[in-house]
């Protein structure tokens, strides 16, 4: 039987809540018995302007805790829910300094870190943090060397196109052997096949709807048996939005589930809606989820 895990999303972005709000929301998603946290990754974004205009999430000052950090306090302040960046622009960020710091977390949480890795999609993020943005699928597969690299040899020594370490050490390891699992967000082709190759799990966009999941998920079926993987042993992951009606969440789950998908669990709400919901009211829609649906995922 498969290996089914229920999820959720820490409000740590777009959302205004305060760091007591965000850990009391830690806290209780731990306290329910949810297996992991996700947080969204983004260093800066880009205010609209005429010459590049901006979907409708990003119109306006937006409120990014930065993941790694984030990561890191959650780590304190919880006990046992594992922790995943969902997902981190790895392209965009100093390979090593990354590799240094999922290796802390990971010791600082006992082993919990779940590395979710991206390629990015905001040009005007790259540009400003000083990299090519056409060079995200190389930066992104050197880059994953490296940090694999970090986590088991000592010393390390690597040579590529845009890093090289001769003889250097990173202590301490990660508790974790082998280092922190990596799995990979996307929906193109380039992003699937690429992490049926060399990736521990896949996430799907957490605002992916079911139409566009199904496909997906029978592509990198496809491609993991292509690469001699199997895939009943290899996490898929999708979180639908955050949704008080229970009946719309367990046939959504339902279709994720029979396709395939192993790790569902409560994404952000949609960002069409005003307002900010309370600390007790989203974890009331998370209770109630795992609750009354969540038994008829994993029982059925």
């Amino acid at each position: 039987m498969p290996q089914y895990e229920f999820g959720c999303q820490i409000p740590a972005w777009h959302w205004h809540w305060d760091i007591s709000q965000l850990r009391d929301w830690a806290q209780g998603v731990d306290a329910l018995g949810c297996d992991y946290i996700t947080m969204a990754d983004h260093i800066l974004y880009a205010y609209s302007r005429p010459d590049r205009p901006q979907s409708g999430a990003y119109t306006d000052d937006v409120h990014q805790h930065e993941v790694m950090t984030l990561m890191a306090w959650l780590a304190e302040v919880t006990n046992q829910i594992a922790l995943q960046p969902n997902v981190l622009v790895l392209a965009q960020r100093e390979p090593i300094l990354v590799a240094k710091q999922a290796a802390e977390i990971d010791v600082l949480s006992n082993g919990r870190l779940r590395l979710g890795i991206g390629v990015g999609w905001q040009w005007q993020e790259f540009e400003a943090l000083g990299v090519n943005i056409k060079q995200r699928p190389s930066r992104t597969e050197e880059y994953i060397k490296v940090l694999r690299a970090c986590w088991t040899e000592e010393p390390i020594s690597f040579s590529g196109k845009y890093i090289r370490i001769d003889r250097m050490s990173m202590m301490p390891k990660p508790v974790t052997p082998g280092g922190p699992p990596i799995l990979f967000g996307g929906l193109s082709q380039a992003a699937i096949e690429r992490a049926a190759r060399i990736g521990d799990g896949w996430v799907a966009t957490v605002h992916t709807d079911v139409d566009r999941l199904l496909p997906r998920v029978r592509l990198m079926q496809d491609q993991l048996r292509a690469n001699g993987r199997d895939p009943d042993s290899f996490p898929i992951q999708w979180q639908p939005p955050l949704n008080e009606n229970s009946d719309e969440v367990l046939e959504q789950m339902i279709a994720a589930r029979d396709a395939g998908v192993t790790r569902l669990g409560c994404g952000m709400p949609n960002y069409d809606r005003e307002g900010v919901m309370p600390v007790d009211d989203v974890l009331r829609i998370i209770e109630t989820t795992r609750r009354e649906v969540w038994p008829q995922i994993v029982g059925s």
